[in-house]
């Protein structure tokens, strides 16, 4: 079992799956909506996280949708349209995790990585923006979206 919620405890959700992925974001988006160098996010299918309360949606970009609390401002998810049957759920929203959460698996967009972090020998997969295989992904997914 894994509950979460934002810094308020306005958005809850829980899930009764481990995470299919554990990645580190480094884009320059994720850092400035984390106020850190990165943001870490826990991937599920989206049909096995409940929410309590659902988080509010900034359409962050063309590609992807994130969730946070009106309230307090906590980030708390992102969606990737290309995937709207996935979500990942922000690590440190994450209160109680029961088997202990995975540790990352990847960190991505490290071109963008803030030149005052220094990333740790973690053993992680490390990518410079997305994952070869989910580069692929998204240009098919804006191929098709091109052609109506």
């Amino acid at each position: 079992m894994i509950k979460g919620s934002c810094a308020c405890g306005r958005v809850r959700y829980e899930t009764k799956t481990q995470p299919l992925a554990v990645t580190a974001c480094h884009c320059i988006t994720c850092q400035r909506v984390s106020g850190g160098p990165f943001l870490g996010f826990a991937g599920f299918l989206a049909s096995a996280v409940e929410w309590t309360q659902k988080p509010d949606i900034w359409l962050a970009s063309d590609i992807a949708e994130r969730g946070f609390c009106k309230s307090c401002g906590s980030p708390v998810s992102m969606r990737y349209f290309l995937e709207a049957d996935r979500i990942g759920v922000t690590l440190g929203t994450v209160v109680e995790a029961e088997p202990v959460l995975p540790s990352v698996e990847a960190h991505i967009f490290l071109k963008d990585k803030a030149q005052y972090y220094v990333l740790a020998a973690d053993g992680a997969k490390r990518y410079d923006e997305f994952s070869g295989e989910f580069r692929d992904k998204l240009e098919q997914w804006g191929r098709r979206r091109q052609k109506g």
